[in-house]
């Protein structure tokens, strides 16, 4: 938690010893009125020119710097990327980034922000701090499709080759410090590809560990293939949920915030694995299904319940689908193992978001025949603010502090929109202080380490 408060490899002990002197003098932060849904401030707002109303803006928890990717259209070839920019959110200016243009395609957003690209047997990877390009010489091009990945933390990379887009050979794991090849892991004919909207292959925070999901198991078994990309050693490791379809095929592997634990979700079915993928399954019945939007400050995912007498899944020749606007939206805390909140559906033909980071408040697009608007919702009484009547898509940054929405003009599909608004959702003063300390960094002076507050 205090990584981001380290100078020179030495704690800002004077931090901690001041948040731990904080804590038991703050009160908690003060409820809503009626358990109402805080009214967001619109603090900053931008418009940018694009070539069509797919281009879109990427970023995730960073009010600082976000990716504006531009897509023209071509009624041969449809839609194609044309160029990424690096967007300022202080003030609202735009950036093109140097990418060739056959390597557009493989050009993504880091967690921790960073930009990166294959660009023949190099791995490029862009800091939109220092707006630097580093070159990494490390993918080779033995097999005719690659796809590269990068650590949270930048100092590792995964280099997958395919010998077609659907048929893994084997993955590299290089120090992205010395360039230098770590471990190889050959792929296992039956890794499965369909987690994760396709992917084969998802890595531990760190990249000290990679799974695999497996094809073939025995019914009612989930299979993750664990591979050490330290020392080269992998196992198999099992959980038993119940023998249907709902209950095994997992769709989703998310990742947790605060620590090395990941989640794996299926339609009815949330289990929890360490690093090493030892899991447990959180729950596994009909009468719930976890969702797939957490929280980025806590470790807090949506669940869908059983409203009534509705069921939760429809049937249509043997495929199921949530029936989200007929149930209940929850919010499932897997510490606890409890549904902390839960109330009818509260966006109509719309969607949630995001989460708080107490799980107390909801984000997300409410919809009917008649209008859309952006929204933040009271997770235990379902009351509603609306702040944004256009947003084509929104998110928490800074926790929850901030919202960005973004969305086209009314009477122009090339200029995009981009509003920040003050979510104006309470905090405690421990978490104000903390989030201070953690966004602006510490003057070190002679080895020492100095906090001012206002």
């Amino acid at each position: 938690m205090f990584k981001s408060i380290q100078k020179s490899g030495r704690i800002a002990a004077v931090a901690i010893g001041l948040i731990a002197a904080l804590s038991p003098l703050a009160a908690p932060p003060a409820a809503l009125a009626g358990g109402s849904a805080p009214n967001p401030e619109l603090e900053k707002s931008y418009s940018f020119k694009v070539s069509s109303d797919v281009s879109h803006i990427s970023t995730g928890d960073d009010s600082k710097f976000g990716y504006l990717y531009d897509y023209d259209y071509d009624e041969d070839d449809g839609y194609n990327l044309k160029s990424v920019s690096l967007i300022n959110f202080n003030d609202g200016s735009s950036s093109p980034i140097a990418i060739p243009e056959k390597s557009l395609d493989s050009a993504y957003r880091t967690d921790s922000g960073q930009l990166y690209w294959v660009d023949g047997n190099n791995l490029v990877v862009f800091s939109p701090d220092s707006q630097t390009q580093a070159v990494h010489p490390i993918a080779s091009a033995k097999y005719s499709y690659i796809v590269a990945t990068v650590s949270y933390d930048g100092k590792r990379a995964a280099v997958e080759h395919y010998d077609n887009e659907s048929n893994p050979k084997k993955v590299e794991i290089y120090d992205l410090k010395s360039d230098e090849l770590i471990q190889t892991y050959q792929s296992n004919k039956d890794d499965s590809s369909l987690i994760n909207g396709g992917s084969t292959y998802q890595y531990s925070k760190d990249m000290s560990r990679l799974y695999a999901l497996q094809d073939n198991t025995k019914e009612g078994v989930v299979a993750l293939r664990v591979f050490n990309c330290d020392t080269g050693s992998t196992e198999l490791k099992t959980v038993n949920v119940k023998k249907d379809q709902r209950s095994s095929y997992i769709e989703w592997v998310l990742y947790s915030w605060n620590s090395n634990d990941i989640y794996l979700m299926s339609d009815i079915a949330l289990i929890k694995a360490d690093r090493d993928g030892n899991m447990s399954v959180l729950f596994n019945d009909d009468e719930q299904s976890p969702g797939l939007y957490s929280s980025a400050a806590a470790e807090l995912f949506s669940v869908y319940t059983k409203k009534g007498s509705n069921d939760l899944f429809e049937e249509d020749y043997g495929f199921y689908s949530r029936n989200e606007e007929d149930s209940n939206l929850g919010v499932y805390d897997p510490n606890s193992g409890k549904v902390i909140s839960s109330i009818a559906y509260p966006f109509g033909d719309g969607y949630l978001s995001d989460i708080s980071h107490d799980g107390s408040i909801l984000l997300g697009i409410s919809s009917d025949d008649d209008k859309s608007s952006a929204c933040l919702v009271d997770a235990q009484t379902g009351a509603k603010s609306e702040f944004n009547s256009r947003s084509n898509d929104l998110w928490f940054m800074d926790g929850d502090r901030k919202i960005l929405t973004d969305y086209y003009d009314e009477d122009d599909s090339t200029t995009l929109h981009v509003n920040i608004y003050k979510s104006n959702i309470p905090h405690s003063l421990p978490e104000d202080v903390l989030y201070f300390i953690q966004t602006h960094l510490p003057f070190v002076i002679g080895g020492g380490v100095a906090i001012v507050l206002i």
